[in-house]
């Protein structure tokens, strides 16, 4: 029996007790259901303070509580006129004689049963009037009178603080009773595995959430629900390994719990170890006391034999559960194939083995290190993501004396590994869209880049080389594409205009890149005019879309003097040619760019 169970049952023993109890407690502590669990439904009149008003409505709502079918009758409180006190659907109109339909209320209410007055903080009455309702039934009717209200000092004011030691006789403080409440928010799962599944875990779960110190029950029933999501991703192998269930399972708990307090963000998800590793640098020259501790070393600290480091739920999938509610399977199921429990190293690369040097036998480690040397001095690693973490592996291992280099070596040399690539022409192009470099931005496969806050500085150096770098191996196959282009408006003007202008379907690759200022202007206008008339609109319709909503200032700007060329070499055509066919040449010049020459040549008037 708890101490709140046994105080209540004796109180609910005493007449007139001249007395009210007061029952506080943290936010999501359970106040509310463990009051009303100490009694018998039969024994309590239970009333939400939230919203009320004024005197009359606590009045009207007690009596209400005790005599729920008297009160719904129509026509009951026909006899009282005046305004709307029921906050509970009991319209109670009370007005010019307040005084004697109080009283008569409280008449109606015997002091048979204990009255609870629950969100005390939410009422919308003055401290004073409150208190006088409650003296009210417990001095002049002699009730057993119990008010819940939360602990938090700010929330129920100083004026409380000075005042309450004559109205409570009692105050009981309510802790979470988290056994209780975990098995209640357990059986309220309807699906049978993920319950099971939970149920299985629950001392786990139940340990987890007391080593968080966390009070708020409505904290761990989301938990539990986060728990059952998370169940539903996982495969039947990832299920039968009970070890790995049981790191995941207080690895998740713990991570939720923290996220939904509101302790952890989406930014402190995002680079756990590196967070951890910055913490230590900064430490070692400053000294503990100096340095604020991260969100989430702090977090880690609370829970002593769990590693909330651990890979197992990559930084990607903990953003997307956590934060945006998002489950995916594969997601999931991919993170958990690349722990240490389903890793096979053989058949990974060796830098997803490297990272987890944590949990996996050292010569599985070595050799995985090895190789990723071998990978880096022979060049072998072209994709950018991949290449970002052994570049980051290395500088890790130069810090920590594991590489006989130092941090600017390496950076250096990972720098000469992008420009061999890009020589050799075995450097990806960048990608054409304006996101090309999400694939591997901030993390890769799942897994955020491992780079401490002494070393971010160096990593965007390798990262700015490596982008610098992709944007020259594209520019190396502009004339090419130029080609290309040129043998589009000349004999497919549709292809051509989805290759260069923006559209919202089909494939625009570069819609965004300034590359058509290198065309020869009186080339580019040839293969115009040399493709079938019923097409010459497409290549007007392609520089006009182009062009337009301000991309040729911004993104397009290199390429503004070749389009006012354009429109003058379209004009010297039609001044060649005679009637229709000048006509059509003329028609043909993009609005776009009419109305920049004309700005231009009423700037240089007025100038």
């Amino acid at each position: 029996m708890t101490h709140l169970e046994d105080y209540l049952q004796y109180y609910s023993s005493v007449d007139a007790p001249g007395f009210a109890v007061l029952v506080t407690g943290a936010w999501g502590t359970g106040k509310t259901f463990q009051v009303l669990s100490c009694l018998q439904k039969d024994d309590r009149i239970y009333v939400s303070l939230y919203g009320l008003k004024s005197t009359e409505q606590v009045h009207a709502e007690i009596f209400a509580a005790a005599h729920p079918s008297t009160a719904s009758k129509r026509g009951f409180f026909d006899k009282f006129r005046g305004k709307d006190v029921g906050a509970l659907g009991f319209s109670v109109p009370l007005g010019f004689v307040p005084e004697i339909a109080n009283a008569f209320l409280r008449n109606e209410v015997e002091a048979k049963r204990t009255l609870i007055f629950d969100d005390h903080e939410r009422s919308n009455l003055p401290l004073n009037e409150v208190l006088g309702v409650i003296n009210s039934y417990v001095e002049h009717k002699n009730f057993r009178v119990i008010v819940i209200a939360h602990d938090n000092e700010q929330l129920l004011g100083q004026e409380f603080k000075e005042v309450k030691e004559k109205t409570f006789g009692q105050t009981l403080l309510v802790e979470p009773q988290v056994d209780s409440a975990l098995q209640r928010f357990l059986s309220e799962v309807k699906q049978q595995d993920p319950r099971n599944f939970a149920e299985k875990h629950k001392e786990h779960i139940e340990r987890v959430f007391k080593l968080s110190g966390v009070k708020s029950l409505r904290v761990l029933r989301h938990s539990v629900s986060d728990l059952t999501r998370l169940h539903k991703a996982l495969s039947s192998t990832h299920l039968a390994n009970s070890e790995a269930m049981e790191e995941l399972v207080q690895l998740f708990a713990a991570l939720s719990i923290e996220a939904r307090s509101g302790r952890l963000s989406e930014a402190d998800l995002c680079n756990r170890r590196g967070a951890r590793m910055g913490y230590l640098m900064r430490a070692q020259g400053k000294g503990k006391a100096e340095v604020e501790k991260p969100p989430f070393v702090a977090a880690d600290e609370r829970y002593a034999t769990i590693e909330l480091e651990s890979g197992m739920l990559n930084d990607q999938v903990l953003v997307s559960t956590l934060m945006h509610g998002r489950f995916s399977s594969s997601e999931i199921q991919s993170s958990v194939n690349n722990s240490h429990y389903f890793l096979v190293p053989e058949d990974v690369p060796p830098w997803k083995v490297v990272i987890h040097f944590d949990e996996l036998p050292d010569e599985d480690v070595e050799t995985a290190r090895k190789r990723m040397e071998q990978q880096f001095e022979g060049r072998e690693v072209t994709d950018s993501g991949e290449m970002l973490y052994i570049f980051c592996l290395r500088m890790l291992m130069a810090e920590q004396g594991i590489l006989d280099q130092s941090v600017e070596e390496v950076v250096k040399q990972s720098k000469e590994y992008i420009d061999d690539l890009l020589e050799s022409e075995k450097l990806p192009p960048r990608g054409t869209d304006w996101r090309w470099f999400d694939a591997f931005d901030h993390s890769y496969d799942g897994f955020a880049y491992w780079v401490s806050d002494a070393n971010a500085r160096h990593f965007k150096e390798m990262w700015d080389h490596l982008i610098a770098a992709r944007e020259e191996a594209l520019r190396q196959t502009f004339p090419q594409v130029r080609a290309d282009l040129l043998a589009m408006v000349k004999n497919d003007p549709k292809a051509f205009f989805e290759a260069v202008s923006p559209t919202n379907n089909g494939h625009n690759p570069y819609a965004s890149i300034p590359l058509l200022n290198d065309i020869p202007v009186a080339e580019f206008v040839d293969a115009w005019l040399e493709a079938p008339q019923d097409n010459w609109r497409l290549i007007d319709h392609s520089l006009q879309n182009r062009f337009s909503h301000g991309q040729i200032d911004r993104d397009l700007k290199d390429e503004k003097d070749w389009g006012l060329k354009v429109l003058k070499e379209l004009e010297a055509r039609a001044q060649k040619e005679g009637g229709f066919r000048a006509l059509r040449i003329r028609r043909l010049r993009p609005k776009v760019l009419l109305e920049i020459a004309q700005a231009d040549t009423g700037k240089e008037a007025a100038s």
